[in-house]
């Protein structure tokens, strides 16, 4: 998708540059058989100085044009290469724990507000993705507790997040972003560790432990 949008930028670009050399090729004619028309006597009235201001008009709207289109190619091409806001402001603080599939793991932070208003808040997630190669895992979610409050002036809420796991879980270490709606573009990191649940054996006792033979 991005190869087929970097396609049509770059076609319409062409167009474009075309279409405006064609103008300034035909600015050009327009002027040489106006000065044509002026030293052959055609048209009388013709003032060279008018020619002049007209010829730099054009030249000068040329100009902005090109000027106006390589800056709006800069920006473009800035906001394409440069990082996100989110990935160049980083992760406030992180949160990490480990669970097992078909457990719950309980986190908790403080939230504060340093304004010097009220704030709506929001907390809001992305899916957990597997730290290595990027995987989304959809077995793991997570529940804010409150979701969504008003947070005052100078004052603090401690937020507790329920992160539940499937039983079918894959094992690994998955992270999310935490945004927090009101103090964009902030956020913060939850890192699990999806943990291979322990298996205990138990001992057979032996059958005549279990039914002793009486002696007689």
């Amino acid at each position: 998708m991005a190869i087929n949008m970097a396609k049509n930028m770059e076609d319409i670009t062409k167009q474009v540059l075309d279409i405006n050399r064609n103008y300034i090729n035909k600015s050009i004619d327009v002027i040489g058989l106006l000065k044509e028309a002026g030293s052959s006597k055609k048209i009388t009235n013709i003032n060279q100085d008018l020619v002049a201001d007209i010829f730099n008009g054009i030249v000068k709207l040329n100009l902005e044009y090109y000027a106006k289109l390589v800056d709006f190619g800069f920006s473009v091409t800035n906001q394409i290469l440069s990082p996100s806001q989110e990935s160049s402001t980083g992760s406030s603080f992180t949160l990490s724990g480990k669970v097992k599939p078909g457990e719950m793991i309980t986190l908790q932070f403080v939230l504060d507000n340093p304004k010097s208003e009220a704030v709506l808040c929001e907390l809001q997630y992305s899916s957990f993705l597997n730290i290595d190669d990027q995987t989304e895992n959809p077995e793991i979610s997570a529940k804010f507790s409150p979701q969504s409050f008003q947070l005052e002036p100078e004052k603090s809420m401690t937020i507790d997040i329920l992160c539940p796991v499937s039983k079918t879980s894959k094992l690994g270490t998955y992270y999310s972003h935490v945004k927090v709606v009101g103090f964009e573009p902030a956020y913060f990191t939850i890192i699990l560790t999806i943990e291979k649940p322990i298996t205990r054996n138990v001992s057979k006792k032996n059958q005549s432990d279990k039914n002793p033979e009486s002696k007689t």
